[in-house]
C-alpha cells in the first residue's frame, strides 16, 4: 500500500526531527554527577519504546481497517508555533457526496505531543473534533457542497510541535491479482465462448431440419389431396357429360 508507506514514512521524519531539537537545554553539573538508580534509565527507555510501538500498532491496524484505497491529495509535514493554528482547506462541488477521509500525526521532544483538530463544514458546524490527541484518523461524508476548513491547534505556550496531515477525497480500489486476467483465462474464456456458439448453431440447425421437414410433409399432403380432387371432379364431369349424352340420345324421352 503505497500511501500508508509514504504517510508512516513522513511521520517517522517528523518524529525525528521533532526529537532531535537542537535547542534542548544542556545538562547542568548535578546533573552531569548524578548516579541514576538502578533501571530507572533502561526501564524509561523501554517503557516509551513500547508506548511508542503500540500507538504506530493501533495506527497501522485502524489505517488497514479503515483507510483501504486512501489516496492523498495532500500530504505534508509542518512546524506548529506555541499557540498558533493551522488552517487547511477542501472544496466540494455539487453530486453525490464525496467521503473525505485522512490523518494528522503530531510529535514534539517531549512526550506528551498532543494537539487539537477539527472539521467543519460549510455551514460552520463541527462534523469531527479531536482534542489533545497525538495522531487520528477521520473519515467524514461532505453531504453539504462547498468548503470544508481542517483546523490543527497548539495551545501550548511554549512547545512547538511537528504535525504530518493528509487527506483526500474518495475511495480508490487497489489494483489485486484477481483483478488482473491471465492468458490462459482469455483462451478459456473463448473457448467456452466458440463451444456456446457451436452448441447453439446445432440447436438451431436441427430445429430448423424439423420444420423443414414438418413443411415438406405438409406440402405432400395437401399435393396429394389436390390429385385426388382433380380426379374426382375429371371422373364427375366425365360422368356429366355421359349422362347428358345419353339422355339427348334417347327419342324416347324426345
Amino acid at each position: 500500500m503505497v500511501p500508508l508507506r509514504l504517510l508512516l514514512a513522513a511521520l517517522s521524519v517528523g518524529w525525528v526531527a521533532a526529537l532531535e531539537d537542537p535547542g534542548k537545554p544542556a545538562p547542568t553539573a548535578e546533573q552531569e554527577f548524578e548516579v541514576p538508580e538502578a533501571g530507572a534509565t533502561g526501564g524509561g527507555a523501554a517503557d516509551r519504546a513500547l508506548t511508542s510501538g503500540e500507538a504506530n500498532g493501533s495506527l497501522v491496524e485502524e489505517w488497514d481497517r479503515t483507510m483501504d484505497g486512501f489516496v492523498p491529495e495532500l500530504l505534508l509535514t509542518f512546524p506548529l508555533a506555541a499557540r498558533s493554528d493551522e488552517f487547511f482547506f477542501e472544496d466540494v462541488p455539487e453530486g453525490p457526496p464525496p467521503l473525505i477521509r485522512g490523518g494528522f500525526f503530531a510529535a514534539a521532544s517531549e512526550e506528551t505531543s498532543s494537539v487539537e483538530f477539527s472539521i467543519t463544514d460549510p455551514k460552520g458546524k463541527v462534523v469531527y473534533k479531536k482534542d489533545d490527541a497525538a495522531e487520528g484518523l477521520f473519515q467524514v461524508l461532505a453531504e453539504t457542497p462547498g468548503t470544508y476548513t481542517f483546523c490543527v491547534s497548539n495551545h501550548k505556550w511554549m512547545q512547538e510541535k511537528m504535525v504530518t496531515f493528509a487527506v483526500g477525497k474518495g475511495k480508490e480500489p487497489h489494483l489485486q491479482s484477481e483483478h488482473l486476467t491471465s492468458m490462459e483465462d482469455h483462451v478459456k474464456s473463448i473457448e467456452r465462448t466458440l463451444m456456446d456458439i457451436q452448441t447453439e448453431s446445432t440447436y438451431l440447425w436441427i430445429r430448423q431440419k424439423s420444420h423443414m421437414k414438418a413443411v415438406e410433409s405438409i406440402h405432400n399432403r395437401v399435393l396429394a389431396f389436390c390429385v385426388v380432387e382433380f380426379l374426382i371432379l375429371i371422373g364427375l364431369s366425365g360422368f356429366q357429360v355421359y349422362y347428358i349424352k345419353g339422355l339427348l340420345s334417347d327419342r324416347r324421352i324426345l
